[in-house]
């Protein structure tokens, strides 16, 4: 038998998102033969036509879908979204669940909190709760995003690890590093970068910090070109390997590294899910709440510490010549790859059931 599943996403802009849905794929693809996936890239579809009720509802009548998988990925969002229809970055509400005739997975989703754009309207919380009640299985991804969910509905919800952690493959050489490597976090607005790092001189301070230690850059996505030079890739280079059947291609570049310094959640990811030691550099709360929901606070520096770049200079010669610094970051992750794997195995698992009953 043969399954016609679509899967929501955003494709081919961001090596984080590509690979969470990758990955999505492949757990589901390895439990289940048969599946035909159709991709619908969520920006040029959906948020276009501002998550039009009608639409959505329309569409899914007209291409009839065994299930629909959705993410992961941060589809979960308020702030620059209030003015769609469902009031919110997700094209579901009740009224589109209801009327969909088959079941809705949301597979470890994250839940966007910018610093100083926290919160959800009154509308978006209503959605979000009538799509999280409505789905056949709802999951959110180990970032902190939990936390916020119960914060803002008060229900209870699954919790799996980011499907950006899971890999059939690693690095095996525990050796110290030969490359230093800078993943950033940029966005196409300067306003957003300076409030991201707190101020111009801060990215400048880093920018300096990375010259002088011969970084290379991994970027994830275009919006990464901005302030540095040593780029790994260069931007053309990029947007041919972001193409969705390139995404395994694209991550086994970070084989190439020693060591990392992340500033992206799905660059602190896979260098986790990889094998390959880091250092995380919050600007974001979902960095600095992964590493101290999973262990790796002692790895995890955040920009609003004043001694930031200090601790950030510190902790890297640490990561490079400390032994027993460097080890206990593979204990850690040793600790929790097993559970990550398993979690998430379990999760696809509970939707295949639901689909073949």
């Amino acid at each position: 038998m043969r399954y016609r599943i679509a899967h929501i996403g955003s494709f081919n802009r961001n090596l984080g998102d590509n690979i969470a849905l990758y990955n999505i794929q492949k757990e589901f693809n390895r439990q289940l033969n048969g599946i035909d996936w159709v991709l619908f890239d969520i920006m040029d579809i959906f948020w276009k036509r501002n998550n039009n009720i009608e639409f959505v509802k329309n569409l899914f009548s007209h291409n009839k879908f065994d299930a629909i998988v959705v993410g992961g990925g941060g589809l979960i969002e308020y702030e620059g979204y209030g003015h769609h229809d469902t009031g919110y970055k997700l094209p579901f509400n009740k009224e589109i669940i209801e009327s969909l005739g088959c079941p809705v997975f949301f597979m470890g989703l994250g839940i966007n909190y910018f610093r100083g754009k926290e919160g959800f309207s009154d509308k978006a919380k209503k959605s979000l709760k009538e799509t999280a009640e409505g789905a056949a299985y709802f999951s959110l991804r180990n970032d902190g995003s939990l936390k916020i969910f119960k914060d803002l509905l008060n229900i209870e919800t699954n919790e799996i690890p980011d499907p950006g952690l899971i890999y059939s493959y690693e690095k095996r050489d525990n050796y110290y590093s030969k490359y230093n490597v800078i993943q950033p976090a940029f966005n196409s607005s300067e306003g957003i970068n300076q409030n991201r790092f707190l101020g111009k001189q801060n990215i400048d301070n880093l920018v300096e910090y990375t010259k002088n230690s011969d970084m290379i850059v991994m970027p994830h996505t275009p919006k990464d070109f901005r302030y540095f030079s040593n780029y790994i890739l260069d931007v053309d280079s990029l947007k041919d390997m972001l193409k969705f059947d390139y995404t395994d291609e694209l991550v086994k570049v970070y084989l190439k590294f020693d060591s990392i310094i992340a500033l992206r959640g799905h660059g602190q990811l896979i260098s986790i899910g990889l094998n390959i030691p880091g250092l995380y550099l919050s600007t974001q709360d979902k960095v600095r709440d992964f590493s101290y929901q999973n262990g790796f606070e002692n790895y995890n520096i955040d920009i609003k510490d004043e001694n930031w770049l200090n601790t950030l200079e510190s902790k890297f010669i640490r990561l490079q010549s400390d032994e027993k610094y460097r080890a206990e970051w593979y204990i850690i992750r040793k600790k929790q790859i097993d559970k990550w794997n398993e979690q998430l195995n379990h999760s696809v698992n509970e939707c295949i059931n639901i689909l073949t009953k």
